[in-house]
């Protein structure tokens, strides 16, 4: 687990070291140390692609650490087979760094391995947002709260359904009108719902 590397206005450039021996480069948008929010990005995008989301939390006082998964920026190379160890290499170092009331959001990709992540029940994350997941397991632990968010004519509909229904209570969903994919969905005219929706799950005032 290393410390920043650089600082960039709001963040701070940080890696971190994968059960699998990968390394993962992350920005740190600190807040101090009462919550945090991991995002994970998908396939054509990368860390920087939360930095608005990232910075909306950090004015309220939530830190937050975008990651760029391995094969994306500075990261380790690898699969897509194994990007839940870069969920859970995250997670780690924010409980290193001291924080207690972690949450994520994963879009997509980076959706589905937040779901692989979560698989193991023992992982202390608090709430868990997941937009269009492309794939995973069901979360079948009760001490972590969801949000789902899907496009209703999108082509992962019925599996995040799916997903959804299997998934343990507490949980709610958003079904937004149209096919919008993830994170595409903040290029359309539903961005400040989205936005406000995310935030006040995670952060209710």
């Amino acid at each position: 687990m290393s410390g920043s590397k650089v600082m960039a206005q709001a963040y701070e450039l940080v890696d971190f070291g994968t059960e699998d021996g990968g390394k993962i480069e992350a920005s740190f948008f600190s807040a101090g140390n009462r919550k945090v929010v991991i995002f994970a990005h998908g396939a054509i995008f990368n860390k920087e692609s939360w930095y608005f989301l990232a910075e909306e939390f950090q004015r309220k006082g939530v830190s937050a650490l975008p990651i760029d998964f391995r094969g994306y920026g500075n990261s380790t190379p690898g699969s897509t087979t194994k990007k839940m160890y870069d969920i859970l290499g995250a997670i780690s170092y924010l409980r290193g760094r001291g924080f207690t009331d972690i949450n994520v959001v994963g879009a997509s990709m980076g959706g589905a391995a937040v779901l692989l992540a979560l698989s193991n029940n023992s992982i202390p994350i608090h709430k868990v947002v997941v937009l269009a997941p492309a794939g995973g397991p069901a979360i079948s632990s009760t001490a972590s709260d969801k949000l789902f968010v899907i496009s209703e004519n999108e082509r992962m509909f019925s599996g995040v359904m799916a997903i959804y229904d299997e998934s343990a209570e507490p949980k709610q969903i958003q079904i937004y009108p149209g096919k919008t994919h993830a994170q595409h969905l903040f290029k359309t005219d539903v961005r400040d719902d989205l936005i406000e929706r995310i935030i006040n799950f995670i952060n209710p005032e």
